[in-house]
């Protein structure tokens, strides 16, 4: 058998390798949008139909088209998507969208790279959304990259490209764990700093606590010494008038007598 019936065509791969990523981009925001969207149209019947009458398009597929998705990501972004998307996704969408025009017509270009960050783009703006449906884009990018002609879909071929593909997966995972051994590294630290700092707060609190304590004893102390003072000095003041008037008495008796 000759070459060309060995080789498979590549555009019709291509073809059906985006179909797919699309397929999983649509799973992945259908339920995000449909829940934004109808938060948004909370007064409308049908907020497929009435974002569709707003861009003037059939509604006939409804929240499921992975283009409808587009279109309505592009159309309010501002108003319910923007908050959840970073700026820099915005000018994605369009260009998926212009993708998924040519995917229609068949007129995709014969350019891997051009697929590769059409696919790219995808899974940025599928990710905050769904993480593992976007994950499932990069078997289709490296398929993309390394196409498997017919003598090549051997067990041993295949099984090559699966370990690659496990390996690559691996090592993601392996940076992920330590980015995230790095994260809580410092969210420890950090509140081991707060509790060291809330302790030293507590033995502040209580000293001074203390202190009151012992001022207000020792105003106590003072407020009733004062007291007996006072008392003390009417008393003498008392004794001495009295001693005073009875010298009076007596001076006034002996000038009579």
């Amino acid at each position: 058998m000759g070459d060309s019936a060995r080789t498979p065509d590549l555009a019709t791969s291509r073809h059906a390798q985006l179909a797919e990523a699309f397929e999983i981009f649509a799973r992945g925001m259908g339920p995000f949008i449909d829940e934004r969207m109808g938060d948004y149209f909370a007064d409308e019947m049908s907020w497929t139909e009435t974002a569709a009458n707003r861009m003037g398009r059939p509604a006939e597929h409804g929240a499921t088209d992975p283009l409808f998705q587009l279109l309505v990501l592009r159309r309010f972004w501002g108003p319910v998507f923007a908050e959840h998307f970073g700026d820099d996704l915005r000018g994605l969408i369009g260009q998926i969208i212009e993708a998924r025009n040519l995917w229609a017509h068949f007129n995709l270009p014969d350019d891997t790279a051009y697929l590769d960050r059409i696919l790219l783009s995808i899974e940025r703006v599928l990710a905050p959304v769904a993480p593992e449906d976007a994950s499932n884009l990069r078997p289709i990018r490296t398929r993309l990259k390394n196409p498997i002609s017919g003598d090549d879909r051997s067990d041993d071929h295949i099984d090559r490209v699966d370990k690659d593909n496990l390996q690559s997966q691996l090592l993601e995972t392996e940076e992920a764990f330590e980015d995230l051994q790095t994260q809580y590294s410092d969210v420890s630290d950090e509140l081991k700093q707060s509790r060291r700092a809330a302790a030293d707060k507590q033995l502040r609190i209580a000293t001074i606590e203390r202190q009151l304590t012992e001022v207000h004893g020792r105003s106590e102390a003072l407020e009733t010494y004062l007291n007996a003072e006072r008392s003390s000095r009417n008393r003498l003041e008392w004794l001495f008038v009295g001693f005073i008037t009875v010298m009076l008495v007596l001076m006034v008796i002996i000038s009579i007598s």
